[in-house]
């Protein structure tokens, strides 16, 4: 018997004549949409629209005329009728047909054309009570015939269901005694379901279980099924084989989990199972530390996908007698209500690359993050991290409030554009103010750069770092600000002077970030960031797009804004500063605030009718 990763022999099919597979196209399939087709349905039979095949033609004789049909011909429709209902004696006959015609279960002749399925899939897919009569006839004609390419073994080959084989559909349908059957007729226990029907995705149907026959199991709650894949004498299966994203079974049960009641109940039952299985069959391996391609264990996993029971599972489970090496946590002594217990920190800790506290931080893309670092006991280990770390809290807020008052003081002093901007005589003043800027240039690019590699770290989820990452933009905003207007300034453009205004505005409402180190105030600032991120910021994005429109408007139909120009106009002439005005016109920002000057006066209460501007508005 060839075994299961051997390739296939390569062989030319043979044809005795009758309906042509392929030769026609099923018309009327139902589910013509996009989407998987179905393995088995009620409703519609198997399709023919297979690709091209070269085969012999065993009945060609030259100037013979039309074959008659074999009344004994074995068609697929024929064998699929037999093995859906089930009836082992309807398949008298069929190894010598087999034996006559050169031909073998496996052929595209016996397989639907869309799927690759087989006569053996189609049979495990009708089981009644667990078990098909003609399933051990057909393995029995296929071992009898010489099959270089065992019927056992077979897999479909289209892109939703590749490489799902009667194993997996055994272990689907719950059925252990088929899945002995197929065992001991040669099954290969690590066949890989790769299919797109198989793959995580999140925006369509699918069904995610670690691709081998072992984690299906395993996602499916069969622990009967899991004990004999592992301690069958045929073909044992291995804990530490993975599929295609190198994911184990561990893997697998993590991404199923669902931190629902019923589903953490069976997961947590299957994991530690499958770890005290495990320590028995091969204890010198430490499953858990089998990294998928990601480099994430079980561990990473479940904090990378947000996976809280299981994740909360795996940090605390505790395990008494034999295997008690597989605990995470050992309880060192209690008395009454008081417990103290010991945890193990390998790969949580973020001494650590990759660890879970970084993953939790930088790389987990659940928006339910928060409630996984109070698990215990990661927020004791944040607590002492806190305690740790309070002394250099307190040294950046220090050295940060000496910036933005060093900021402060040079943006007072700051002469105007059209005096010497750079000092030229070396007086003290001159030295400081210069000096000032200098700092102010520097600081502004190390927080730059130091929050441009925060957000290089959390590229993969820019949005929940938008929404989280509140004063690290704040921040971000500000050091740019700061930079440019610094640029701008030596340059001597007047520009510089909004930027510096905004940045030296941010600068003091970021001092807010460090009241987070305070019990009263924490909360507080939370609270503001959030309500600015969820209530104000709809709002001013609301507010910006009538403020536009009427902008828009207000350009196209000056009408008494013009005529309110001309007023003030004509008064600032009787004073003598009829250029003042004029240079605001051309100026954008004096015409930014004489455009709010001029709406303001529209909603004043109109003067008395003698007065210049209801005159002017005649």
């Amino acid at each position: 018997m060839s075994s299961p990763s051997s390739p296939p022999a390569f062989r030319l099919e043979t044809s005795d004549g009758g309906q042509e597979d392929g030769a026609q196209v099923d018309k009327g399939k139902l589910g013509g949409g996009a989407g998987p087709p179905p393995m088995e349905s009620p409703f519609q039979g198997e399709d023919r629209n297979f690709s091209p095949q070269i085969k012999v033609n065993l009945n060609f004789r030259k100037g013979a005329g039309a074959s008659q049909p074999d009344p004994n011909r074995f068609d697929r429709d024929r064998l699929f009728s037999v093995v859906a209902r089930g009836v082992p004696e309807d398949l008298v006959g069929l190894p010598e047909y087999l034996r006559r015609t050169s031909k073998y279960l496996t052929d595209s002749e016996y397989t639907e054309g869309s799927t690759g399925k087989t006569c053996l899939m189609k049979a495990v897919l009708n089981l009644r009570d667990g078990t098909n009569a003609c399933i051990e006839p057909l393995l029995q004609i296929d071992r009898d015939s010489g099959n270089p390419r065992p019927l056992v073994n077979a897999q479909c080959t289209d892109e939703y269901y590749r490489g799902h084989s009667a194993l997996h559909i055994a272990i689907e349908k719950r059925s252990l005694p088929c899945v002995k059957l197929l065992v001991e007729n040669g099954a290969d226990v690590h066949a890989r379901a790769c299919g797109q029907f198989f793959q995580k995705k999140s925006q369509e149907t699918c069904f995610y279980f670690g691709e081998m026959p072992l984690s299906l199991a395993a996602c499916t709650k069969q622990w009967d099924v899991v004990t004999y894949l592992l301690e069958n004498p045929h073909q044992p299966a291995s804990l530490q084989a993975a599929d295609s994203l190198g994911n184990t079974a561990l893997h697998a049960l993590v991404m199923i989990a669902d931190d629902s009641a019923e589903n953490t109940e069976m997961v947590t039952r299957m994991y530690d199972g499958l770890l005290q299985a495990g320590a028995r069959l091969c204890p010198t391996v430490q499953l858990e530390d089998i990294p998928n391609l990601q480099g994430l264990t079980p561990l990473k996993l479940a904090a990378k996908e947000g996976k809280i029971e299981i994740l909360r599972h795996i940090l605390q489970r505790e395990f008494l007698g034999p295997c008690q090496s597989l605990s995470r946590k050992f309880t060192e002594w209690s008395y009454g209500p008081v417990r103290v217990s010991l945890y193990d920190l390998a790969s949580v800790d973020s001494w650590e690359e990759n660890s879970v506290l970084e993953i939790i931080a930088f790389h987990c893309q659940s928006p339910h993050r928060h409630r996984m670092v109070v698990l215990e006991p990661l927020n004791k280990l944040l607590q002492a991290k806190w305690n740790l770390l309070i002394p250099r809290f307190l040294f950046n807020f220090l050295c940060y409030l000496t910036y933005v008052s060093i900021f402060t003081a040079v943006t007072y002093h700051q002469p105007a554009l059209d005096k010497d901007f750079l000092p030229l005589e070396g007086t003290a003043g001159n030295s400081m103010l210069l000096l000032g800027h200098i700092l102010m240039l520097l600081v502004g690019a190390n927080i730059l750069m130091g929050q441009l590699w925060y957000f290089w770290r959390r590229r993969l989820f820019i949005w929940i770092s938008f929404m989280d990452s509140y004063f690290e933009i704040l921040f971000l905003v500000q050091a740019l600000l700061t930079v440019l207007s610094q640029v701008l300034c030596f340059l001597a453009i007047e520009w510089y002077l909004p930027l510096l205004v905004c940045s030296l505005a941010l600068g003091w409402m970021n001092l807010l970030y460090y009241t987070r180190g305070l019990q009263h105030t924490g909360i507080y600032s939370v609270m503001i960031q959030k309500v600015i991120l969820r209530d104000l910021l709809r709002f001013l994005l609301v507010y910006l797009v009538f403020l536009f429109g009427f902008a828009v408007e207000s350009h196209l139909c000056p009408g008494d804004g013009e005529r309110l120009l001309v007023v003030q106009e004509e008064e600032a002439a009787g004073r003598g500063e009829t250029d003042s005005w004029h240079q605001a016109g051309r100026s954008p920002r004096r015409a930014l605030v004489l455009q709010v000057a001029v709406n303001s006066q529209r909603g004043q209460t109109p003067v008395p009718p003698g007065g210049r501007l209801a005159g002017a508005a005649v």
